[in-house]
């Protein structure tokens, strides 16, 4: 089994992904993008990583994942291989190797995709967040065929190249994936402006959209008991998971990332994304540049964002997008 993970600036959280992930992988291949974090020491110190440099200071996926992808299959070198892509911020709950799920990927044939879904753990740590539809597609039993012409998208790209055509798809309930994501508020808020500023750097997308798009909503979502059972611990696993997460790690690259661009830019339609965050641009002497207009429609779109699927918001949507 070979992981495949992207890195940038991920020292708060990689040492425990890497400490639970080298457990059960064979090989861990991170694509570090000129971290500058401690990311790239901490990932050297474990022998089952495979380093390779991702020096593009742009944020394209399709070349990343390709990147990752290239590297596993010359690791794999024809055998027989599952390929996983996962994030630093993902681990296996603490349970998953006594699951019918994890017995079945061990036993999966070539072309198999199977399906996880998130454990987002809440700010609380007490608590997670369960999707009730959605799935994401990380495990790919690698059948050596090219291309799966998934995994091309500069943006949201598919981690893995399984086949579009012919699927074998399979869903994981047994078991999830803890995304650790959510304990961190600022770089949660830190990762929305980033998002909404590649896409529209990408591809253009009105500010509504961008805005409803990268909400991070969770009221669709069942909220349960982050359970024992499910987290590591030094007596039961020895791993004391909560000593290996660095709340308190400075939120830097991702802000960094934008007042880098914003020269680049027109202000007449970069003021009306809703990445201006007082703080972070007062510390790269960057000056808020939204109109008492732009700050009242960046309103509107943030206390609405619960109920973005009322007719009534639609239609006003609908009428910003037309006019805004």
């Amino acid at each position: 089994m070979i992981v495949m993970t992207p890195v940038r600036n991920e020292a708060w959280v990689l040492r425990l992904f890497l400490t639970v992930t080298s457990r059960w992988a064979d090989h861990i291949v991170i694509a570090d993008q000129m971290s500058t974090d401690g990311s790239r020491e901490i990932a050297g110190s474990f022998p089952k990583v495979t380093l390779i440099d991702n020096n593009v200071s742009e944020f394209n996926e399709a070349d990343r994942q390709a990147m990752l992808i290239s590297k596993a299959r010359e690791i794999a070198a024809g055998r027989d291989c599952i390929l996983w892509g996962l994030d630093a911020d993902e681990i296996f709950d603490a349970h998953f190797m006594e699951t019918k799920d994890w017995e079945e990927i061990e036993n999966s044939n070539p072309g198999d995709v199977f399906f996880f879904k998130w454990a987002e753990i809440c700010p609380d740590r007490k608590h997670y967040w369960l999707s009730r539809k959605i799935y994401f597609p990380w495990m790919f039993h690698d059948d050596g065929k090219e291309p799966h012409g998934n995994y091309v998208r500069k943006m949201h790209s598919m981690r893995i190249p399984y086949p579009i055509e012919e699927r074998q798809l399979h869903y994981v309930d047994d078991f999830r994936v803890l995304h650790f994501a959510y304990v961190n508020p600022s770089r949660v808020a830190s990762k929305r402006r980033f998002y909404t500023f590649v896409d529209w750097e990408l591809n253009h997308r009105d500010p509504v959209t961008l805005e409803r798009s990268y909400a991070f909503t969770k009221e669709d979502d069942e909220v349960l008991p982050l359970d024992e059972a499910l987290c590591y611990s030094a007596d039961k696993d020895g791993v004391d998971m909560w000593s290996m997460v660095d709340l308190k790690s400075p939120v830097t690259w991702m802000d960094d990332y934008i007042a880098g661009r914003i020269d680049e830019k027109d202000l007449k339609q970069l003021r009306k994304l809703s990445i201006w965050d007082e703080n972070s641009m007062k510390e790269r002497g960057i000056r808020d540049p939204r109109r008492p207009i732009d700050r009242m429609i960046h309103r509107y779109l943030a206390v609405t964002g619960h109920i973005k699927d009322l007719l009534p918001i639609r239609c006003v949507d609908r009428l910003l997008k037309l006019l805004y």
